[in-house]
């Protein structure tokens, strides 16, 4: 093994003459190292930072070209147990032989999934691994009960409800394999199981009236397998083979990728985020006026609303356009962006606010830095732009059986602030809170 040989096999070198290996095994030498090489990532503890990984850096750069050098390096936190280090001493040890042993391989395997990623500590919890068991068996449960009803399902062209819940586990299983490229399992996990199961869960319920769509069931059943495959692999494995009866092993199945055909909806997104977010809104209001009945009865004083009554009823008010100040300060923050280095100038902003006169109003400031806070969420275009990409009133429409059924209610109204000032629906005080993406709400016993 001669320095040309070396040269041939690691450094793609002309092939040494003056060798006496036989060229075939040579080749097979240098087929299996460009096969290997260049590494996706070499991954170690982070005690190994300063030595270990760094000199793996030089030597890689010293020794091959740049083609040849790890495609990344990761550097992980100790796992700790139960939010303690682990030590024989103290008895707060365990091997994964006794996880594996007390809490089967998929449990243990999504519990350290679970536990953290980084390079801070990950903490392996007990009650997550219990816990884990339980969500396991449940998943099963609700594929296998599917698949039973899945002759009971509904058939036909997919309603908005529909389309949103498609829309939304499609982008799930894009996020997934955002973080599991960037080897962050915590946040996969996040993605591939808490949150597809919140959005099969809102669905189901707000399908109550004509029942869930038997195609996207049978869909969303297949993606969040494989979703999970690469954390639960035999729970995954089992889901894919016995009960959706798929051909082949889960472990050769491609990735559910959308269709090339796919046009994605951002419209369908936010629209099922406003109507979540709204419902909570609602009843976290009927809360409050339940808590002000509460006090008005104690102190002997009559109540407007009667949360307890038999009938109950609400309005619901539209806003098509933000108060005017909300509009002045956006145009304000505009001007003061700088979009080559993304910052605002504050300096700016307060002398346009004072030669406007809105200096002293104590709403703006608080607006200002919610906005500042927004620009980093979802970026300047976005938040400078401040339009609702789905009709406000129509997606309402279509929620009010799920919030007559949700709320209790006997009666759901929708309009527009124009509408209810015209019929004298509500105060003035109520149509102002009215934002929109934000609506307002009027309460009150028929």
């Amino acid at each position: 093994m001669t320095d040309e040989v070396w040269d041939y096999v690691l450094a793609s070198g002309p092939f040494p003459s003056n060798s006496n290996i036989p060229k075939e095994n040579l080749l097979k030498l240098r087929h299996s190292f460009n096969y290997f090489y260049p590494m996706d990532i070499r991954s170690s503890g982070k005690d190994l930072i300063p030595n270990h990984l760094t000199f793996a850096v030089y030597n890689h750069a010293a020794l091959f070209p740049e083609e040849h050098w790890p495609l990344s390096m990761r550097a992980n936190g100790h796992l700790m147990l139960n939010g303690k280090k682990m030590a024989k001493s103290t008895g707060n040890f365990l091997t994964l032989r006794q996880a594996i042993n007390k809490w089967g391989a998929d449990a243990t395997r999504l519990a350290l999934a679970d536990a953290g990623d980084g390079i801070e500590d990950a903490n392996f919890d007990d009650t997550t691994a219990n816990a884990s068991i339980l969500r396991l068996h449940t998943l099963i449960g609700w594929c296998q009960e599917s698949v039973d009803a899945g002759a009971g399902y509904r058939t036909g062209d997919l309603t908005y409800h529909d389309r949103v819940f498609q829309e939304e586990f499609i982008n799930l299983a894009a996020e997934t394999k955002r973080h599991y490229e960037a080897t962050n399992y915590k946040d996969a996990l996040k993605s591939a199981l808490y949150e597809t199961l919140m959005a099969r869960d809102w669905y189901r319920e707000v399908t109550f009236e004509e029942g869930m769509h038997s195609d996207l069931v049978r869909q969303f059943n297949r993606t969040l397998a494989l979703l999970m495959a690469p954390i639960t692999p035999h729970v995954s494995e089992h889901i894919w083979t016995s009960i959706l009866k798929e051909e082949g092993s889960i472990q050769t199945a491609r990735w559910p990728d959308a269709p090339a055909s796919y046009q994605a909806c951002p419209d369908l997104l936010a629209a099922g985020e406003y109507m979540r977010g709204t419902l909570k809104t609602m009843r976290d209001a009927e809360i409050l006026l339940m808590k002000k009945k509460a006090k008005k009865g104690a102190q002997g004083g009559p109540a407007a609303y009667d949360p307890s009554a038999a009938k109950k009823s609400v309005n619901i008010f539209v806003a098509s356009r933000f108060p005017a100040w909300q509009d002045e300060s956006v145009e304000i923050m505009q001007k003061a962006y700088d979009e080559k280095t993304g910052t605002i100038d504050d300096a700016q902003i307060k002398e346009e606010l004072a030669a406007k006169g809105l200096l002293k109003d104590k709403r703006i400031m608080p607006f200002i830095q919610l906005q500042k806070k927004r620009i980093g969420q979802i970026g300047a275009e976005a938040t400078f732009r401040r339009q609702l990409i789905f009709s406000e009133v129509e997606v309402l429409k279509l929620l009010i059986p799920y919030i007559k059924k949700n709320l209790k209610l006997t009666d759901v109204t929708v309009m527009t602030v124009e509408e209810a000032k015209s019929t004298s629906a509500a105060p003035d005080t109520s149509l102002e809170q009215a934002e929109p993406g934000s609506p307002s709400f009027n309460f009150y016993n028929p």
